[in-house]
């Protein structure tokens, strides 16, 4: 094949990757783009001279991939880094085959069905038949890292896979805040481009991790403060407000408030919170109750609800797993109303995948940097804290 065909296959995988997942082709359209005949790789992600560049050998990608609808799936796997933000998240640590492994296992799930299968595409399948294990589905790569470090005695060589090399995300290393900014803006403006055609079928968790990441950042008290003054209200008189009709009359009482609204704040306390979490989430309900004139309750959760009645004398006794729903179950047993009740959740995120039953949506999940929330249909607002 000479250059001019290898180079019009590039551009045919591209236009069939725009075609059948605009905001995976979009993600790939906002990247800059270098040619390199000596990138041992057929693609790479690498940050340079204050931008992102997608880093693509037409030798090595046009030898492996013989027609357009298999470079759109490998280009769809470089986007699919980029929106779970793979060359940040690990652009620190000494790149290993388990961080290949577990990162490649993550994204190639969300790979467009119908653009048939990647060749060599490491999957969940080639780990059972390599190993006799079955891994989760639609986990985080550092889930996959964790598990495949319980099992795997001689980690496969990577070099293998001429797919793509993960060792440029170090690049990022010495520019992370920027690197980030310029990452987040590609994502931003992919999905802007992306919404004159559509995002196609995108799975659930990957418009989540999309949405948390273009996301405008907001104080989330000032959410949860809009959320209590959106609910219906009394008002009383008070003598320590001027009546706004009239502020002249002196004589005349003014009004306030008085919320019906019951603000109810549960803390993570299972196994998978450290300390450390834990004390900066009692700190922010601290916060919380300082700030708000609606009643405060607070409870700590494992796979159980406990009530914290005195939260500055609560001593942590470490819980077990998770259990989201056992947070609503407690809800609906202590008769709380869900038309008049805000919840708010600190966690990690880590709890059941499966969907939840329950009436209360007016639910704030507060979770750390880096983490994702597991249940499959999210509701209510996710807030990094």
């Amino acid at each position: 094949m000479n250059v001019n065909e290898k180079d019009k296959l590039i551009v045919d995988g591209i236009k069939t990757l725009l075609d059948e997942s605009p905001l995976y082709g979009n993600i790939v359209m906002n990247l800059a783009r270098e040619k390199d005949r000596n990138l041992d790789h057929a693609l790479a992600l690498k940050w340079h001279n204050h931008r992102w560049f997608l880093v693509i050998n037409p030798d090595i990608l046009t030898y492996l991939f013989t027609n357009h609808n298999q470079i759109a799936l490998a280009l769809a796997h470089e986007a699919l880094h980029v929106i779970w933000q793979h060359p940040l998240r690990y652009a620190k640590k000494q790149q290993d085959s388990l961080i290949d492994l577990g990162t490649d296992l993550a994204v190639n799930q969300y790979l467009p069905d119908q653009l048939g299968d990647l060749p060599g595409a490491l999957t969940l399948q080639t780990i059972f038949e390599m190993y006799g294990k079955m891994l989760p589905a639609n986990e985080d790569s550092e889930v996959y890292i964790s598990r495949l470090s319980e099992f795997v005695d001689q980690i496969p060589s990577h070099g293998n896979n001429k797919l793509d090399s993960h060792s440029d995300w170090s690049s990022a290393e010495d520019a992370l805040d920027e690197a980030k900014a310029a990452l987040d803006m590609v994502l931003k403006k992919a999905t802007e481009d992306a919404k004159r055609s559509g995002r196609g079928q995108l799975s659930p968790i990957v418009r989540q991790h999309i949405d948390e990441v273009i996301a405008p950042k907001r104080n989330w008290r000032a959410l949860i403060r809009t959320g209590l003054s959106q609910q219906p209200n009394k008002r009383r008189e008070s003598r320590a407000r001027f009546n706004r009709r009239q502020a002249y009359r002196l004589d005349l009482a003014g009004e306030i408030s008085v919320f019906n609204t019951q603000l109810v704040v549960f803390i993570d306390n299972s196994a998978s919170i450290s300390d450390q979490q834990v004390g900066m989430m009692l700190a922010n309900v601290l916060e919380l109750t300082k700030q708000f004139d609606a009643s405060v309750r607070v409870f700590s959760f494992d796979t159980q609800v406990y009530e914290i009645k005195k939260i500055k004398e609560w001593v942590r006794h470490t819980g077990g797993g998770t259990t989201f729903q056992s947070i609503f179950n407690a809800l609906s047993d202590k008769k709380f109303n869900p038309k008049q009740t805000i919840v708010v959740i600190l966690t990690d995120g880590d709890g059941e995948k499966n969907e939840l039953q329950t009436s209360f949506k007016q639910v704030y999940w507060l979770l750390p940097k880096d983490k994702k929330l597991s249940i499959s249909q999210p509701f209510g607002k996710v807030v990094v804290v």
